[in-house]
């Protein structure tokens, strides 16, 4: 019985633990997510000598090739 009223106790002590926390966070942070969270994400590299840099030409992306079809028969793609 003991146990059971130290449960009861622990929840009702939770629950209102996280009502006042609720009232207080009325204000909304408009920040954006990189300044909020700037440890996170890693500083960007302004090289004008990097080719990373210079758009689709020295990007990492990966394009659709022309001739897919062929591509798929030559490899025996169905």
């Amino acid at each position: 019985m003991p146990l059971i009223i130290l449960g009861l106790i622990t929840i009702v002590g939770i629950v209102i633990l996280a009502l006042v926390q609720y009232g207080r966070s009325g204000e909304e942070d408009t920040r954006p997510v990189r300044e909020r969270y700037s440890h996170a994400f890693p500083p960007k590299r302004r090289d004008p000598d990097d080719p990373d840099d210079n758009g689709p030409e020295g990007s990492h992306t990966i394009y659709f090739p022309e001739d897919a079809e062929v591509q798929k028969r030559k490899r025996n793609i169905h």
